[in-house]
């Protein structure tokens, strides 16, 4: 049965591969360079493994996932908009998809360090999400002039 930090811990880790499949999926269409057309699609098909594994978490405990944020989905879908409006450049990308993961590596500690007492492997899949995200942040360094 699933706790409260378990419900917690999974869920932000769920919603952080969401966001960051989302953005990828928003930003692609922008991109020119195909070096970061082809890190971005890595990116996104691990991030599509991760929620698909957490999905099984899910049904193994017999709970659903959290529903998309409808207000989430349209702002990070309108930020990038405009955020692109005037420089779609490959640099400007990499930057704002740097700043997502980042962002995402930060909401996913918060609710990992509050809630100490979820599982292990919830923990652990956490965990693993943030060193994606790392890892991420690294590549995507590459392209920053």
């Amino acid at each position: 049965m699933m706790t409260e930090a378990d419900r917690a811990v999974l869920g932000e880790s769920y919603r952080n591969t969401r966001m960051g499949r989302e953005a990828i999926n928003v930003i692609i269409g922008k991109v020119e360079d195909d070096d970061l057309a082809l890190d971005l699609n890595r990116q996104a098909c691990r991030f599509v493994q991760m929620e698909e594994k957490i999905q099984k978490e899910y049904l193994k405990e017999k709970e659903t996932p959290p529903e998309d944020r409808l207000m989430e989905r349209t702002m990070l879908w309108s930020g990038i908009q405009m955020n692109t409006l005037l420089n779609a450049s490959t640099e400007h990308l990499a930057d704002m998809m740097i700043q997502g993961n980042t962002r995402g590596i930060t909401e996913l500690m918060k609710v990992v360090k509050k809630n100490k007492s979820a599982q292990k492997e919830y923990y652990e899949m956490a965990q693993e999400l943030m060193d994606f995200e790392e890892k991420n942040i690294e590549k995507l360094k590459a392209y920053l002039k």
